[in-house]
């Protein structure tokens, strides 16, 4: 949606509504998900070292429908982001409670990601280096604008495994592609990501460490699926190499890092989807570093990545985007290339992090009690 007026201020109250109401409702939510048993237990792989509730997925949902509604109609291709959220929030939530099976989470993504792409949401080309022109994907549009769509979402659930990571990140992501819509007039996307932001960013009230609630497939998948969609309607859209860019460089920490643990595995002769504790959090964690340190430095990371994807579309701060983006990326490879021991035993490297935080995390229960 081009051209509708939207102030400054409705701007920053449609975040504030988003911030309100998640602090609202995720307490709701935590009382939910300890009724229902609905909870994340501890197992080698996990930095938590009791059960914690699950469902901040759907406070956040809750949180960004009311938000994002408040100053724009909703067009056609804002309701196939709903929607499709709103499924993917359900079978997350669903799926936190009893565990589907994996084939049935990716065709429910894949027929969300279609649902978006009839909806209006699709790459229409790409652009080409240093041109003003760009190659139009034709019948290719489609299926391209879905792996996207689909990649995004299971990489914003790939690196929500540390307290506060995934919705941080997400944050971070969401403010990028907001200022990059606000100087491209794309106003729904500016509304959707900015209560987007405010959201994740009033759920880290609960979520930082020490988390009281997780968000859950029901928050990681929904998150995905929000950024994946907002970033084809809005930079995508332009179809420039550099606007091209903006998404790509908004979501580069789960992206990055997604790729380089999928390619390890493969090399090693393993699937690509096997877990493990390769990415980069697991890395600066099992290396010494606490969950806060561990999540500061990757907000440092997508906060590099998210400045170079603001400047990189602005012909005077494309220097400004290189510096921050290779300062980014330094981050990055040093946090991937730590001196680390093979971690194919899942209980490798984790044992002095979780006693030490074992009693951290049952002092304060003491205390809370």
């Amino acid at each position: 949606m081009n051209g509708t007026n939207l102030t400054l201020i409705e701007t920053i109250f449609t975040f504030c509504v988003a911030l309100f109401l998640v602090i609202c409702f995720t307490p709701i939510a935590m009382k939910l998900a300890q009724r229902f048993h609905i909870m994340d237990r501890p197992n080698p792989r996990k930095t938590h070292k009791v059960p914690t509730p699950y469902l901040g997925g759907v406070a956040i949902y809750f949180a960004f429908l009311v938000a994002c509604t408040l100053f724009v109609p909703i067009s056609k291709e804002m309701l196939g982001i709903l929607v499709g959220g709103t499924i993917l929030m359900f079978i997350g939530a669903v799926d936190d409670k009893m565990d589907i099976s994996a084939k049935l989470r990716l065709l429910v993504q894949i027929g969300c990601a279609f649902l978006a792409v009839q909806s209006g949401i699709v790459i229409e080309g790409i652009g080409i280096p240093f041109s003003p022109g760009y190659i139009s994907l034709g019948i290719f549009s489609i299926p391209l604008s879905m792996l996207w769509i689909v990649t995004v979402t299971n990489v914003m659930n790939f690196i929500d495994g540390l307290d506060g990571l995934a919705s941080g990140t997400a944050a971070i992501a969401a403010v990028s592609l907001m200022i990059v819509a606000w100087r491209m007039n794309y106003i729904d996307v500016v509304v959707m990501a900015v209560a987007l932001a405010g959201a994740c960013m009033g759920f880290l009230f609960y979520n930082f460490h020490p988390a009281k609630i997780f968000m859950g497939d029901a928050g990681a998948l929904f998150i995905g699926f929000v950024l994946a969609c907002l970033s084809i309607k809005g930079p995508m859209k332009s179809a420039t190499f550099a606007t091209m860019l903006v998404p790509v460089l908004a979501l580069g920490l789960p992206l990055f890092d997604t790729m380089v643990v999928f390619f390890q595995r493969i090399r090693a002769g393993k699937s690509p989807m096997k877990a493990d504790r390769q990415h980069i959090h697991h890395i600066l964690y099992d290396n010494g570093l606490t969950q806060r340190q561990t999540v500061l430095w990757l907000y440092a990371i997508s906060t590099c990545l998210g400045l170079a994807a603001v400047e990189v579309n602005n012909v005077q701060g494309r220097i400004i985007s290189l510096v921050v983006g290779l300062a980014g990326m330094f981050l990055f490879v040093v946090a991937r290339t730590m001196n680390i021991k093979d971690m194919d035993d899942d209980t490798k490297g984790y044992g002095s992090n979780f006693k030490r935080e074992l009693q951290e995390e049952l002092k304060r229960r003491k205390q809370d009690s």
